[in-house]
């Protein structure tokens, strides 16, 4: 882990509680964050952390919540919760081993069929990758063997962000590669770091269905036994096999944190060995057996992932990163969630931080931050592990949140359709009106994304600029803060439009098309078309009176020549 120093300690969940004791004169060192080398490994130890948390901690409601936020939890107490799940926490040996398949069968099966140990990484290719050297943009020969801290945080994100591996190997409970938002606590300016306990405990949600000892197996699924082909697991509906979340009989909802669709046993090396990844030395594990059929999800939510409906009545599934970059668009609907509610759905964490502990946490600190990660996948390829933070944009009130999200939204809005306008405007230039060329490939694509990365600070900066005004702000105070977003999308849009739409300076004809289709962008800010119609109601600003029509095509001709010439700036 990473402490408040600056270096790196192995550090015992129970000793994220209290502090460790420091010199005299001293500060106390602690865990400020998990330092694993990997964006994965350290998302999926935070859910770990969380889950664990969640079950140990009992949190029924805000109450009980405020309560550990206050400080009311001592070392020896969390040690007390964290014993009686212990036994189900071992990696090797002959008892249950954490999500690994109660039957041991690695023993029958032949050495020809172990994967070697670094196959746990999504980003490894698979076989018939490395048979046609394929692996461009994956990697393999990095891990040929793992010490057992790193092996089961290796393990724990292959069940927990599992992608499809072929017949019978299924994907993880919320589907492969899906997104993970944490909330991050952030300490005053000047102030010391905010303990990596209190950002687990920033994370964990109230679950009033308590989890009893005795049934500890329907949320840790490696305590009983796992499904095979045409059986039904605990918690299975009777028809299908699927499992459901079902805390009175069945599956119990924390199972989410610790979903095992994948049937592995782990093989320990025969002998002690350095963790290729951390350097330790120790017990090591050089490989895993697996089998096909393991645990097959129904409909979950994680309380770390944002879902989408296709319709209002929709079945919510989860999202899943596209590409490596989360821009602010993707942050309206994780951080504020859809208009009505029903199209996309906040994480849980974040819809709780909003309504229930803006002030806990603003009182403790200043703006949290929203962590973002997940593998974005191309079916069973690994194509970019996406890992941002962002500002959360926390209000204090009511109703300074209700003006905020409908602000932000608006602005988000107002970018969506000045991305489209540009899009357009670059195809008609560089393409020709007639072609019909995929707005998400080539030279289109590019532009927006560059688009999106020049308004992305802008962005956050004037919604931060917003929670500033006072709470009796009217729409009418809101206005000059929609006119500087205006003027930024508009400098952004043709700054974009300019470097890739570049005029032929040789050539006055074909400078004609890009001079146009240029008037044409600038028009849609200015109020023009439909296009400027749906922009100015997106951004909540009243639509200009048109002062007359667009330069004719003959104007156009003779300003491209005049462009030409270098007598027009």
């Amino acid at each position: 882990m990473l402490l408040r120093s600056g270096a790196k300690a192995w550090v015992s969940l129970p000793g994220l509680v209290a502090p460790a004791s420091a010199p005299s004169g001293s500060a106390p060192d602690y865990a400020v964050d998990f330092a694993w080398g990997r964006p994965d490994l350290d998302m999926a130890c935070h859910e770990l952390c969380i889950g664990l948390l969640q079950i140990c901690l009992d949190v029924r409601d805000e109450d009980d919540w405020a309560a550990l936020w206050r400080g009311a939890m001592t070392g020896p107490e969390f040690v007390e919760r964290l014993q009686p799940l212990a036994f189900a926490f071992e990696l090797t040996g002959d008892g249950p081993r954490f999500l690994q398949d109660p039957e041991p069968f690695e023993a029958g099966v032949a050495a020809a069929a172990q994967s070697d140990v670094e196959a746990l990484f999504i980003d490894t290719p698979g076989q018939n990758g490395q048979k046609k050297n394929a692996d461009v943009l994956t990697h393999r020969g990095r891990y040929p063997a793992l010490g057992l801290p790193a092996a089961a945080m290796a393990l724990y994100a292959l069940q927990a962000f599992a992608p499809a591996g072929g017949a019978g190997i299924r994907t993880s409970l919320r589907g492969g590669g899906p997104l993970s938002v944490l909330v991050i606590p952030q300490a005053r300016p000047g102030s010391a770091p905010v303990p990596l306990w209190r950002r687990l405990l920033a994370n964990v949600t109230p679950e009033p269905n308590r989890l009893k000892t005795a049934r500890l197996a329907s949320a840790l699924p490696w305590l009983a036994p796992v499904s095979h082909k045409g059986a039904t697991p605990e918690g299975a509906d009777a028809t299908g096999g699927k499992i459901h979340p079902d805390p009175a009989e069945g599956a119990h909802p924390l199972q989410a944190f610790f979903g095992m669709p994948r049937r592995i046993r782990l093989v320990p090396g025969p002998a002690a060995g350095r963790c290729a990844l951390t350097g330790c030395e120790g017990p090591v594990v050089t490989g895993f057996v697996q089998k096909p059929h393991g645990l097959d999800y129904g409909l979950w939510q994680h309380p770390l992932t944002p879902y989408r409906r296709l319709k209002k009545d929709g079945e919510p599934y989860t999202v899943k990163p596209k590409s490596g970059r989360f821009g602010y668009r993707d942050w309206v609907s994780v951080a504020l969630g859809s208009e009505e509610g029903v199209l996309a759905d906040m994480p849980r964490t974040v819809a709780q931080a909003r309504k229930a502990r803006a002030a806990a946490l603003l009182t403790s600190g200043r703006d949290p931050l929203l962590r973002v990660g997940g593998w974005a996948m191309n079916n069973m390829e690994a194509m970019a592990f996406l890992s941002a933070e962002q500002p959360m944009h926390l209000a204090g009130t009511e109703d300074q949140a209700r003006r905020l999200t409908q602000f932000a939204r608006s602005l988000a809005a107002a970018g969506g359709e000045a991305a489209s306008a540009l899009r357009e405007a670059v195809r008609v230039a560089v393409l020709g009106e007639a072609s019909k060329a995929d707005g998400d490939k080539g030279v289109l694509a590019q532009a927006q994304s560059a688009f999106f990365a020049a308004t992305e600070a802008p962005f956050h900066d004037i919604t931060a600029q917003a929670l500033l005004l006072p709470a009796e702000a009217t729409p009418d105070d809101m206005a000059p803060l929609r006119q500087a977003w205006l003027r930024t999308i508009q400098r952004a849009a043709l700054a974009q439009f300019d470097l890739h739409a570049p005029l032929p300076l040789a050539d006055p004809q074909k400078a004609e098309p890009l001079v146009k289709a240029r008037h044409g962008l600038l028009g849609v800010f200015l109020g023009y078309r439909a296009a400027g119609g749906r922009l100015y109601e997106a951004l909540g600003l009243p639509k200009p009176e048109p002062k007359g029509k667009p330069s004719a095509s003959g104007k156009t001709r003779k300003q491209a020549q005049a462009l030409c010439e270098g007598e027009l700036a």
